[in-house]
Formats: C-alpha cells, sequence, structure tokens
C-alpha cells in the first residue's frame, strides 16, 4: 500500500514513470547501424510524381568526420542529364555543383530545406555525417507504446538544439521496441507535417542491421522518392579528406 502511494506521488509531481530506456538511450541504440568515421555508400533514387516513376538517378555518397567536423558528399552518377552534379557540404556550409554549367555555388543557409536534385530529400537531409539521425537534437521520449503498421515502438519527439541551423521545427521518431530500428521520421516545418521517411529491408551489414531501402514521401504534394542501397562500405578506404574540397569539386566530370 505504501509503495502504490509512492508511485502515484510520483506521477503526481513528475509524470507518467517510464521504462527503463530514455529517450537518449532509445536514439543511441537506433543510430548504432549509421554510424562511422568513413563510409561509403551507392544507391539509386526513383522519385515517383502522381505514381508515376521517373528516370532512375544514381548517386555515389561519401561522410566521414575529421577535426570535429562533418564533412559530405554526393555526387550523381547518371542518368546523363545529372552526372556530374554535386553536393558538398562542411558543417554548415553547402556547395552544390552544377552539371550543365560545371559550374559551383556556395548556397545560403535557408537553401537547404529546398529540394535536392528534384526529388524530396533536402540538401540538408542528402547530407551524412555518420553520426546517426539525432545528434543536434534534444529528445524527449513522448510514448512508450506507441504503434506503426502494428509494430510496438518508441514515440519520440526531436526538436533542434538552441544554435543549430535544422530547416525543421521539429521530427516525430519512431524506434521499434524491438531490435532499436528506425520505422519512421516525421518531419515538420510551420506547424505542418511536411513530409515522412519510412525504412525498410533491414540487413545484415558488416554485423549491423541497416535499411537497404527508405523511402520519402512530401505531404504538401503528390511525391515520392525510394532510395535503394546497392553498395555500402564502412571505414571506406574510398573516403578521403581531399574529396570534401571545392577544388575536387571542380575535378568532377
Amino acid at each position: 500500500m505504501k509503495r502504490t502511494i509512492l508511485i502515484l506521488v510520483s506521477v503526481v509531481l513528475f509524470g507518467p514513470v517510464l521504462g527503463a530506456d530514455s529517450a537518449r538511450e532509445i536514439i543511441d541504440r537506433a543510430d548504432e547501424p549509421f554510424l562511422g568515421t568513413r563510409i561509403y555508400t551507392r544507391s539509386e533514387m526513383t522519385v515517383y510524381r502522381a505514381g508515376e516513376a521517373r528516370p532512375t538517378l544514381e548517386m555515389e555518397s561519401y561522410s566521414m568526420r575529421e577535426h570535429g567536423k562533418q564533412l559530405s558528399l554526393s555526387v550523381y552518377l547518371g542518368p546523363a542529364r545529372m552526372k556530374g552534379t554535386a553536393y558538398l557540404m562542411i558543417e554548415n556550409d553547402l556547395w552544390v555543383r552544377f552539371a550543365s554549367t560545371g559550374r559551383i555555388r556556395k548556397l545560403s543557409s535557408s537553401a537547404k530545406k529546398n529540394s535536392a536534385g528534384g526529388t524530396d530529400f533536402s540538401y540538408y537531409d542528402m547530407a551524412d555525417s555518420g553520426q546517426g539521425f539525432a545528434e543536434e537534437y534534444s529528445l524527449q521520449l513522448d510514448d512508450e507504446n506507441a504503434t506503426i503498421d502494428g509494430q510496438r515502438c518508441y514515440r519520440i519527439i526531436l526538436r533542434p538544439q538552441e544554435g543549430s541551423e535544422i530547416p525543421y521545427e521539429k521530427v516525430v521518431c519512431y524506434v521499434r521496441r524491438e531490435g532499436y530500428r528506425y520505422l519512421e521520421l516525421a518531419y515538420y516545418q510551420d506547424g505542418a507535417h511536411v513530409k515522412t521517411l519510412r525504412f525498410f529491408d533491414y540487413r545484415n551489414a558488416d554485423g549491423r542491421s541497416y535499411p537497404f531501402r527508405y523511402e520519402m514521401e512530401s505531404h504538401t504534394k503528390p511525391s515520392r522518392t525510394e532510395v535503394v542501397v546497392k553498395s555500402l562500405e564502412f571505414d571506406s578506404s574510398r573516403v578521403e579528406p581531399d574529396l570534401f574540397s571545392v577544388p575536387y569539386l571542380r575535378r568532377i566530370k
């Protein structure tokens, strides 16, 4: 009886009693498959507009962290009209190389929320720090027993930390309780749910459970972009510091 009273008092004073896992512990475990110092991926992206598929895009992506800085480079390999287009991010700085002209342009911070290559991913979304999805967010465990497609999961609210240049006001994250896998990330801007990232086809990759297919769906237009990972390397020898520079962008053909 005394124990019951103590629990009730705790609920009144401190809010609902949650499970053993904190929001940070849950996110850290969900992030584990995405962490690395030098990550290389080769993938195919297909944009569907009103259900109709557009020509598939081929892309190579490189990411690393050096001297505390996040470095990311994405280069289109095809089709011909996109080959040589590239996005370079060094911390909060963004450069784009345009295949049609070979011109390199540094974009403003506000441009990070714009569509990358006509896909449903923004420039910010395309940058992979190798540090997981929630590094610059504060976290709140909102629900321990949410469900997505019949799967029990944690619902965690991510809000940008003060001073960050994240283009979203919040992200609602769903992590499956079994295996701590990301299921969905719901992105919000100006109070509206603007798009959702979903993860599929988890496979073993270098001892990690990694999603080899994911999809970004827009909620502001009838569009979605599917990404299929064709090749994935952790601690890859392909990833070198020289890649993450404007001079390297000039050498891309």
